[in-house]
């Protein structure tokens, strides 16, 4: 009876051992719902991703951004040929984002020489027309804001100073916003040669008006006495002779 309880005995220990092998023990979870068994995850802070530098203030990469941004427009204004000297001429300059060259250019009231062209533009453009042998008033102020309805335009009145081949020069630029300060981007220049014709009338006076003071003392000094003898002469003969039947 001993040897068969001992029998039993062992074979229901294999039984426990076999079992504890095959079957996992599970871990006893804590009450704030971790594994006893687990170790806490650590408290250090998450790493940030990794991002793209802002670009400094002072870096060309600023403006590059910004040219690469701005939108396209087209350009159409007057570029006479002849002007004549001191007779006032007006020049038109028209700027649209959406109408084409050929509208802007039959829009113009000048068709004698019109030139045309693609350029960038912002929502702010300053236009100047310049050049030493004209005088130049700008008839509507030269930065504007410029937006799809409605075609910019710009007017100056040209008077040319100086006679013969003369440059005007037209220069646009965007305005643009770099580190919070509005500056001019020059987008594009053009510079036209002028002739500018002089009367005959227009040469006598500008050569009496140049030269006045050599006149007066080459000519009229010398020949002064002569025209006066001449007057006083013709002015004895006109006179009525005196009386000669006068009494004492």
């Amino acid at each position: 009876m001993k040897n068969k309880l001992a029998i039993f005995g062992f074979l229901v220990g294999i039984a426990i051992v076999i079992f504890l092998a095959v079957v996992p023990i599970k871990d006893e979870v804590s009450p704030g719902g971790t594994s006893s068994n687990t170790p806490l995850p650590s408290m250090s802070p998450p790493m940030p991703s990794p991002s793209a530098s802002p670009i400094p203030p002072t870096s060309m990469g600023i403006v590059d951004e910004i040219v690469t941004n701005l939108e396209w427009g087209n350009i159409a204004f007057e570029t006479p040929k002849k002007m004549q000297f001191e007779e006032p001429k007006i020049i038109e300059l028209l700027l649209s984002s959406t109408k084409s060259v050929q509208e802007l250019q039959s829009s113009l009231k000048s068709q004698e020489q019109i030139e045309s062209a693609r350029i960038q533009i912002s929502n702010r453009m300053e236009a100047d027309l310049s050049g030493q042998g004209f005088k130049i008033e700008a008839l509507v102020p030269q930065e504007q804001a410029v937006y799809r309805g409605k075609t910019t335009q710009w007017k100056w009145e040209v008077t040319p100073t100086k006679d013969g081949n003369q440059n005007l020069y037209l220069t646009l630029s965007a305005i643009i916003n770099v580190s919070n300060e509005k500056v001019p981007l020059v987008i594009r220049t053009f510079d036209k040669t002028i002739k500018v014709d002089v009367s005959v009338g227009q040469q006598i006076s500008t050569f009496v008006s140049g030269n006045l003071e050599w006149l007066w003392a080459s000519i009229l000094v010398p020949i002064f006495p002569f025209i006066w003898k001449w007057y006083k002469k013709k002015r004895d003969k006109n006179q009525p002779p005196n009386n000669p039947g006068a009494a004492d």
